[in-house]
């Protein structure tokens, strides 16, 4: 028996002491948890969201500020608001404190919020996804009598998923008041002291001017020390509403010295603006976000001027652009682009007048025929130049613009119909402007030649704007995006493109020899060049119909009628006595001035709408007119959608419709696949459409757009020149 007893009381002996122990262990452990739970805090536990008032440490002491939070924190798929207010929601509010005898709340301190996007709309909040600590900083007085420090709040928050939801709620905290140090709250201590120390920050030396023009809304916020240069996207919350469209899709430029992004206007923008305060928050390339209170003032030219030209100083020698593209590699795209112009249809008009102007120097010498290349070339390259120069000025103003903006204002269209019907008229003799105008004729012996060799070349530049030709597309989006010196060397590059088979041939003498010599002949070649204009004329005035209806045209074509009798008249008064002559000068100037006049009319204010090519409501049912939330609901239904982005003055828009776009191969191939057709008219100037061209970084039309169904699929891009054959392929791959 005493064998078997020895080792139980081993065990018992062993037993007890381990008890001993783990009661010790928890003393020591229960005394921890008392000293926690005794900084106390009410939760409001809601299906929706957590409501808390939670401390930064575990004790009050006198004197020094208490770090308090508002903890909010959304079931997933739930958010709450910000101060800075978006398209919908209201911000959380504390409504009244309950706190001992001298103490004092401060302000919510906002954390930085987030873009929030609603799939499949145009609604944009600015809130919080997750849970957020509002930190208020609580004064404690000094003279603090009490043994604890009770504080409550009457919190009304909004919390919304696919609705919203009001809640309110009393939450408290009680904390003891010990004198010495304050203890670190371990559960909240360090997520408030990061959150303080990420608030946004409102000492700095970044500058901010906003402009606002046409539909547009630019911010620009410039920084002397290069505090953007690893910033890759950016955010501007403004502090009220009717200030900007906060919309998915905006305009955001960086480089290491500024910031600038630009968003349509809203519909009842707030009047007589002259600064936006708000919260401009950007991203680095490791993902972290770091935001500035701002408050952006008015621009003025020389504000803008001094934007730009921090911008081009910091950008001036970048060498890659978006997505890797060589700088090299950008300059030969935009000179073979220039170069296929000259195969696109809108030129033609102006090569007639090339091909006279050639025929008309047979027998010059070698240099007189390459001095006449060389100024042509710079025509075409300054116009260019000049075409893109304001462009981007007009970019930087906020206005949603691109290449060939200036076929979008039926004032200009109308003046290059006065321009090719007047060049036609002289051209069939009704009235001889002579050759420094006209760039034919006369002799390369002639002064005066070599002006009409270039303002052959701006001519040509201004008419071949309206194309964009393959190549051509993805250089001036490239130049768009690139700093002022990077932009106006692609363009430069687009010019001697499209001058190089006129310079090449006057630099080639033996190519020269093959042409005719001048002779009788030519008078009936000039002649019969004169069609060419009218028919450009004719075309110019179908988009002047397209752009403000049949009585724009009218007036323009009436406005023409009157400037071919003022000619007439001039050309008549050259043969009748002297009191006859200036009779008919009088009239003349009286007709030409009244033919101008018809440019101020209301006649020919641009339309809300109208589709180019489609005037009849029998083709207008073959397409739905576009819309970025309409492309959104028919990819969430499962339809994949076909987008042509188009315009009236676009003629390889037209071109594709006609030959490809339009037959009856494709519309059975869209029903057989189930696509549907979207157009979008950017005939005149559509806030929408220029977003949608912004973010495939194309500057002009046609673009074309087609959408997988599967709305998490990336859109595939066509060609700018199509074939049935490349569209039915693209149909075939989705």
């Amino acid at each position: 028996m005493q064998d078997h007893i020895f080792p139980y009381s081993i065990i018992l002996d062993a037993s007890q002491r381990i008890l001993k122990n783990c009661v010790k262990s928890g003393f020591a452990l229960l005394s921890g948890l008392l000293m926690t739970i005794s900084a106390h805090a009410d939760v409001f536990y809601g299906e929706e969201i957590e409501v808390e008032l939670v401390s930064e440490t575990l004790n009050v002491v006198p004197g020094k500020t208490l770090w308090t939070a508002i903890r909010l924190d959304p079931t997933e798929g739930w958010h709450t608001y910000s101060k800075w207010p978006g398209d919908s929601g209201d911000a959380t509010m504390i409504h009244q404190w309950t706190l001992p005898e001298g103490a004092i709340a401060g302000d919510i301190q906002w954390p930085t919020p987030e873009w929030l996007i609603f799939q499949g709309t145009d609604l944009v909040t600015f809130s919080y996804k997750t849970e957020v600590l509002l930190l208020v900083p609580i004064d404690v007085p000094e003279n603090l009598d009490a043994e604890r420090f009770t504080a409550s709040a009457h919190v009304e928050w909004q919390v919304c998923d696919q609705i919203c939801l009001i809640g309110d709620a009393t939450v408290s905290l009680d904390l003891p008041v010990e004198s010495g140090a304050a203890r670190l709250n371990p559960v909240w201590g360090d997520a408030i002291a990061q959150t303080r120390a990420n608030l946004p920050i409102t000492d700095h030396t970044l500058d901010a001017l906003f402009a606002v023009a046409g539909d547009r809304i630019s911010f620009s916020f410039t920084s002397n020390d290069r505090a953007f240069d690893n910033v890759t996207e950016a955010w501007f919350f403004p502090e009220q509403r009717r200030i900007l469209d906060p919309g998915p899709l905006r305009d955001v430029t960086v480089y290491p010295g500024v910031v600038q992004i630009t968003h349509g206007q809203p519909r009842r923008m707030l009047s007589d603006l002259t600064n936006v305060a708000g919260l401009l928050a950007v991203q680095t390339i490791d993902g972290s976000v770091k935001s500035y209170v701002v408050n952006a003032d008015l621009a003025d030219v020389q504000g803008l001027a001094a934007i730009a030209a921090v911008a081009s100083e910091q950008q001036g020698g970048q060498l890659a652009g978006q997505g890797g593209q060589s700088l090299i590699v950008v300059l030969l795209s935009a000179l073979a682009g220039g170069l296929i112009l000259n195969l696109m249809p809108c030129v033609f008009p102006v090569l007639s007048i090339k091909a006279m102007s050639l025929t008309s120097k047979i027998g010059a010498s070698a240099s007189e025929y390459r001095t006449h290349g060389l100024a042509y070339t710079a025509g075409v390259v300054v116009a260019f130049l000049i075409l893109a120069t304001v462009l981007l000025l007009l970019r930087a103003g906020g206005e949603a613009v691109g290449w060939a903006f200036q076929l979008q204002e039926p004032w200009f269209v109308s003046v290059l119909v006065f321009v090719f019907f007047v060049m036609g008229l002289s051209l069939s003799g009704v009235y001889e402007f002579g050759t420094r105008l006209m760039g034919v004729g006369g002799s390369l012996t002639q002064n005066g030649g070599y002006s009409s060799s270039f303002f052959t070349g701006v001519l040509a530049t201004v008419v071949a704007s309206p194309c964009t030709a393959p190549f051509m597309g993805a250089a001036l989006g490239f130049a768009l995006s690139q700093s002022w010196v990077v932009a106006m060397l692609v363009f430069a590059f687009l010019g001697l493109g499209m001058a190089l088979p006129f310079l090449l041939l006057t630099f080639s003498p033996a190519l020269i020899k093959y042409m005719p010599r001048p002779g009788p002949w030519m008078v009936t070649f000039k002649e019969f060049m004169a069609f060419p204009m009218y028919a450009a004329a004719l075309w110019l005035l179908w988009v002047i119909g397209m752009q403000t209806g049949v009585n724009g045209m009218i007036a323009v074509a009436s406005a023409a009628l009157l400037l071919a009798m003022a000619l007439w008249l001039l050309q008549k008064s050259s043969l009748s006595a002297t009191y006859w002559r200036t009779f008919n000068r009088v009239v003349s100037l009286v007709l030409v001035l009244t033919a101008l006049s018809v440019l101020q009319m209301p006649v020919l204010q641009a339309r809300d709408s109208g589709f180019a090519g489609n005037a009849d409501d029998e083709a207008s049912t073959e397409y739905e007119v576009f819309s970025a939330s309409r492309v959104a609901e028919l990819r969430a239904a499962g339809t994949p959608v076909l987008v042509n982005m188009t315009a009236a003055w676009c003629i390889t828009c037209l071109a594709n419709e006609q030959t490809t776009l339009s037959t009856a191969r494709i519309k059975t191939a869209m029903k057989e696949y189930g696509i549907t057709y979207m157009k979008g008219d950017w005939t005149n100037q559509d806030p929408e459409i220029s977003r949608v061209l912004d973010e495939f970084n194309r500057p002009s039309v046609p673009l074309y757009i087609l959408y997988p169904a599967d709305p998490d699929e990336a859109p595939h891009i066509l060609p700018q020149l199509l074939t049935p054959a490349i569209v039915i392929e693209a149909f075939e791959s989705l």
